[in-house]
């Protein structure tokens, strides 16, 4: 995805450049929390898994080949900030004694490079930190890299694709990129499986653990903020970890969490008490929920822990959760819909007429029938059918439409065509007499809504659709 040049792209070069260049604390200030959280539901899987700490992992691969390769081991930081960080692993490095570890770091806000400087010329290693302000998204490889590492910074790049390739071209044949980041879906937001169990969760919490730190106002109904809607906040999560795993091979995989985020972040997390044993018993039945959704593959994980290599290596994963299982595939809007508890999803028997009855939800049908590039449902035939008449309709005046793909259990069966205006079309798909099946339709093109608190992807409304017997 190299494209998203231009005015709008510098616009939120410019916000992610504002958002940061005070900010002397950026990976600190959770709430107890989510301190409480990770010592009970993520320490013991890093443990598992021998890793003692995130710091440690990052300072073990460093001092290793610190060790074995008697040079100067290159370290690349993806997004350093302050180099707070950085600085401590060169420092605890230090103290075990491996001095010969450069350190270059990358960061796009200049403010946060001199403040890093400063740093590095107090502690007395300026000598070894080299300091390269730049874009991810343009950044060329100048160098050979031991180990790279991505601590919370790929979550807020758009060109993914091309700095992959850059890592990967720049790692040395034997080097490491270490990952702790964001893999949810875009801006951070929930995918609506997940929406689903937070909304019946919070419908049932009391009013102080839904109070908004940052407003100081009860949140009446959880809200689902786009953090990517102006800046380069969780701007393409979503494809940090399926587009990771076509440059690279991880040897050691650790995803986690998803509906536990919002109870331990910095909006919602301070308002636990962990002087409260009800706060903390709650806490933890959150946690244990969270983590059966994600072993059970309900839900996606959030986050990620792991080491990547430019060749393939042994791989160790937490019971599991394997690269492939972990995968959220952004095809669909709801993998798991068709139980769904959800208010106000839409029913398809307002939509669906004749011979058939839904069944379940109706995954990509938005309340107002906009239509997401995949819809999907599962169908009970009445009768045999020989015939769907689709009616569709986008505003006169739109230049996006293309052809639907209609499928039976995954299988395609027919193509229709959509344009401007009210289309009314019957296309041939034959459906055996009180059958099961589960009925898609696929669009080739999509709109994505306006600005605001609409930021779907969309392609046309589905204004009904009936299965007709002959």
């Amino acid at each position: 995805m190299s494209g998203g040049r231009g005015p709008a792209y510098e616009q939120r070069l410019a916000r992610e450049r504002e958002t940061f260049a005070d900010q002397a604390e950026v990976h600190g200030n959770l709430p107890p929390s989510a301190h409480h959280w990770a010592a009970r539901h993520l320490q013991p899987k890093l443990a598992a898994l021998s890793v003692p700490g995130i710091d440690e992992l990052i300072t073990g691969e460093i001092a290793e080949r610190a060790e074995r390769l008697g040079r100067d081991v290159v370290v690349l930081s993806l997004g350093s900030g302050n180099g707070d960080q950085e600085l401590g692993w060169l420092r605890a490095l230090g103290a075990a004694g491996r001095h010969n570890v450069r350190l270059r770091l990358l960061e796009l806000n200049a403010d946060m490079q001199a403040r890093a400087e400063a740093a590095a010329r107090e502690q007395g290693v300026a000598d070894r930190v080299e300091l390269i302000t730049g874009d991810f998204n343009t950044w060329r490889a100048d160098a050979a890299h031991d180990v790279v590492v991505g601590f919370q910074a790929l979550h807020h790049v758009l060109d993914l694709e091309h700095l992959y390739g850059q890592i990967r071209d720049g790692l040395d044949p034997d080097g490491v990129l270490v990952v702790h980041d964001m893999i949810g879906r875009n801006g951070h937001r929930r995918w609506p499986e997940a929406l689903e169990v937070v909304d019946r969760i919070w419908a049932t919490l009391p009013p102080r653990l839904r109070r908004n730190a940052l407003t100081g106002e009860i949140d009446e109904q959880f809200v689902d903020i786009d953090c990517a809607a102006d800046g380069f906040e969780g701007i393409r999560a979503q494809d940090v970890l399926p587009v990771l795993l076509e440059y690279l091979h991880p040897s050691l995989f650790l995803p986690y969490a998803n509906v536990i985020d919002p109870f331990i972040d910095r909006i919602y997390g301070p308002g636990f008490d962990l002087a409260n044993p009800e706060d903390v018993r709650l806490l933890d039945h959150l946690g244990d929920l969270d983590d059966a959704l994600v072993d059970l593959g309900i839900v996606s994980p959030t986050h990620l822990i792991g080491l990547f290599h430019p060749s393939a290596r042994p791989l160790r994963v937490h019971g599991s959760r394997t690269p492939e299982r972990s995968v959220r595939d952004t095809r669909v809007v709801d993998p798991a819909g068709r139980a769904s508890f959800r208010p106000g999803g839409t029913g398809g028997e307002r939509l669906v007429r004749g011979a058939g009855i839904v069944t379940g939800r109706m995954n990509g049908v938005a309340h107002d029938d906009w239509a997401a590039p995949s819809v999907e449902f599962p169908l009970l035939t009445t009768a045999t059918v020989a015939a769907v008449e689709l009616r569709t309709y986008l505003p006169d005046d739109s230049a996006d439409h293309g052809t639907l793909t209609i499928a039976v259990d995954g299988v395609p069966v027919a193509k229709a065509d959509v344009g401007p205006g009210l289309v009314e079309q019957v296309v041939p798909v034959r459906l055996a007499a009180h059958r099961q099946v589960r009925f898609s339709l696929d669009a080739d093109w999509s709109i994505t809504a306006g600005s605001g608190a609409d930021r779907r992807t969309l392609s046309y409304i589905l204004v009904g659709l009936e299965l007709r017997e002959n």
